[in-house]
């Protein structure tokens, strides 16, 4: 075998070249807007920057110099995995993907940081979920979409409700509600109540070795959301490689 016929044999990834470097480009982009939208919603809100505070430390605490270098990397990885999924026009619905992944990344990071999951990033998730059930890139019609959405804001605010009424603390945060609901309009109820399940299973674990190996400021609230993303993550991921649509 000669050197062409070896060259030829090999598998070629200039493919991917455009998709690891626009998820690179744009996972460092996240890092910074995870600090960015935040900070604007508090200054609006004229509230104090001290009074939000997750495991990630707050605002005022520089960000890591890991996260510009593990963020890129894996959402790099994730749009990669979205391009290697797409196959002729479904080159839409690989960016559809990947443009996800990212969004549900940033309020990953905005919750580690904060506790908080803005409305104007969860929102226009929601809607974007809507618009990919009418495009057809789900499982699911326009009209399941949105039923299911709104089928699980008003069950799990009625389920939080009820806790809070019964134990005097809140049980799920706003943010929260809202995010499962936005993924609702993407996965339906079956998915996400699988995501609730999966998502509070790595929140109770993810917890007990936080607090066995990390200081964990006695101010600082533990959020639901980055369990939730992961969760995402994996449906979204095991979804695409089981039937090749969202």
């Amino acid at each position: 075998m000669n050197t062409n016929d070896i060259l030829q044999s090999l598998p070629s990834y200039s493919a991917y070249l455009p998709w690891l470097l626009g998820g690179a480009w744009v996972g460092d982009r996240l890092v910074t807007l995870a600090r960015i939208i935040p900070e604007q919603v508090l200054e609006e809100a004229e509230a104090p920057i001290d009074e939000w505070q997750g495991p990630g430390g707050g605002l005022k605490l520089p960000v890591p110099a890991g996260r510009r270098l593990w963020v890129p990397a894996l959402n790099a990885g994730i749009w990669i995995y979205a391009a290697n999924t797409a196959t002729g026009e479904a080159i839409w619905g690989a960016l559809i993907l990947a443009c996800l992944a990212s969004t549900l990344l940033l309020l990953a990071l905005a919750d580690w940081d904060t506790t908080m999951l803005p409305d104007r990033v969860v929102l226009p998730l929601g809607l974007a979920g809507l618009g990919a059930s009418y495009a057809g890139l789900t499982h699911q019609s326009l009209i399941a979409s949105a039923a299911s959405a709104t089928i699980m804001l008003v069950m799990l605010g009625g389920l939080g409700w009820v806790y809070q009424q019964v134990k005097g603390v809140r049980g799920m945060g706003g943010g929260d509600l809202k995010l499962l609901a936005a993924l609702a309009a993407w996965w339906g109820m079956q998915g996400v109540l699988y995501i609730v399940i999966a998502s509070g299973i790595i929140t109770v674990l993810w917890y007990a070795v936080w607090r066995q190996f990390k200081n964990f400021s006695p101010e600082a609230e533990w959020p639901f959301g980055p369990a939730i993303v992961i969760a995402a993550l994996g449906w979204s991921i095991l979804g695409t490689y089981a039937s090749g649509t969202l």
